[in-house]
């Protein structure tokens, strides 16, 4: 289950929250944006459960971390790399 999340972070704490995701097993990609959000990250999940324990346990607890949207991917039209078993 792909996931695209939009972060909201004290500028403050940009840097450290977009290095920490970037260690994480689960986001495939990550980068600081301009907008109404100034992080935005990629990631892979098996079910919504697991999706929703990492934003509790792993995105909830980092400082500075001010609001997030998700938008879970429903179809690919296009992929440059194949997808992962």
């Amino acid at each position: 289950m792909t996931t695209h999340l939009w972060l909201n972070v004290t500028p403050a704490h940009l840097r450290t929250v977009g290095e920490t995701l970037a260690t994480h097993p689960a986001i495939a990609f990550a980068a600081a944006i301009t907008g109404t959000s100034n992080l935005v990250a990629s990631g892979v999940f098996r079910t919504p459960g697991d999706l929703y324990d990492y934003i509790d346990r792993y995105i909830g607890p980092l400082p500075g971390i001010q609001g997030i949207e998700t938008a879970p991917v429903l179809r690919e039209v296009k992929r440059l790399a194949p997808a992962l078993p």
